[in-house]
């Protein structure tokens, strides 16, 4: 088995349209790697036979049984492998999948847009993933401590729970942040900061309008929310940041600084090298010749494998203070 996901990974610095042709004896494309390891038809046999649970021990209504078994092994050694630094985030993953399943979700602004949503937990030093929660519609396994929190907010504290009280700094998306949450978090001694639908529930009404560059915002003792003016306006909200514009350190074409918030510009920092998870995956770890045709579940379990080799990626970093790339790494 180590021999077989250790050719699947090789799969994905080799390109082809095809399983089969890895094993290729066509001169142009024949590479004697993977005959050398493991034959076409041995490969593609356990490809075939690849399962995580019996039929019969399945529980009534666990969308995710058949890959419960490893999900829960590798999510473990996920929270086990690292104490994390101070600022955390929280994003949104999409397992690329356009067949039938009953989860299948749309989101518009990923380059696959459809598949398997997983909301991802990650520290933003290393990028090393800490927990993950996989969408699976009502079932999906989130805990709702606080009856005022809606299921975005419910997302956030079950993923965050083990690290509270620690002072920890967290950074999340639009979809999740509410003053609610921001409340809930800050008498945890954990400090948000996000973007911010306007119409969220306790939302100020910020109704200025703002020339390019310039700035509306209200507080109360523990929050506070920022209308800013870009190309269009951009609400954040934050426990943690002053009202207060810095200097970026760049300046515009007519040669003056440009100057953002300090919760958008520290927000920038933290969420913009986060974003390369899933450009890593889909250019460096992607292996979708072995995915085309394959059951979701195991299209689900080696978008793991692909997790638990960036971590190790992270930690090898991390550990040893040595830069490298991620496909020299893979190899």
């Amino acid at each position: 088995m180590f021999v077989f996901l250790a050719i699947t990974m090789l799969m994905a610095r080799n390109k082809k349209l095809e399983i089969q042709d890895y094993w290729s004896m066509d001169p142009l494309s024949h590479q004697p790697i993977f005959g050398k390891y493991m034959s076409r038809n041995r490969y593609q046999i356990i490809l075939r036979m690849l399962h995580f649970s019996q039929n019969e021990d399945q529980v009534p209504g666990d969308r995710l049984a058949k890959v419960r078994m490893p999900l829960k092994e590798i999510t473990k050694n996920f929270k086990e492998a690292m104490v994390p630094f101070e600022n955390l985030a929280i994003y949104e993953s999409l397992v690329l999948w356009k067949g039938r399943l009953s989860f299948k979700q749309f989101i518009k602004t990923k380059s696959h847009r459809f598949g398997i949503k997983i909301f991802v937990l990650c520290d933003v030093e290393t990028d090393f993933i800490l927990d993950i929660i996989i969408y699976t519609g009502s079932t999906t396994e989130y805990t709702k401590t606080d009856p005022s929190l809606g299921i975005s907010c419910a997302v956030v504290n079950t993923l965050i729970k083990p690290y509270l009280n620690r002072g920890h700094k967290l950074f999340i998306y639009n979809w999740y942040s509410s003053p609610s949450l921001d409340n809930y978090l800050h008498k945890r001694k954990t400090n948000v900061t996000g973007t911010v639908r306007k119409n969220r529930k306790g939302m100020p009404t910020l109704l200025a309008k703002l020339k390019v560059g310039q700035t509306e915002s209200q507080h109360t003792k523990t929050m506070l929310v920022v209308k800013w003016k870009d190309r269009r306006d951009v609400f954040m909200l934050t426990t943690q940041f002053e009202d207060k514009m810095v200097h970026i350190g760049k300046n515009d074409h007519q040669g003056n600084a440009i100057l953002k918030p300090v919760a958008v510009m520290h927000y920038n920092e933290s969420m913009g090298p986060i974003d390369k998870t899933d450009m890593l995956l889909s250019s460096v770890v992607s292996k979708q010749c072995v995915r085309r045709t394959i059951k979701w579940y195991k299209k689900l379990f080696f978008h793991l494998i692909d997790l638990s080799l960036l971590n190790a990626y992270s930690a090898y970093k991390t550990c040893t203070g040595l830069k490298t790339n991620l496909a020299d790494f893979q190899y």
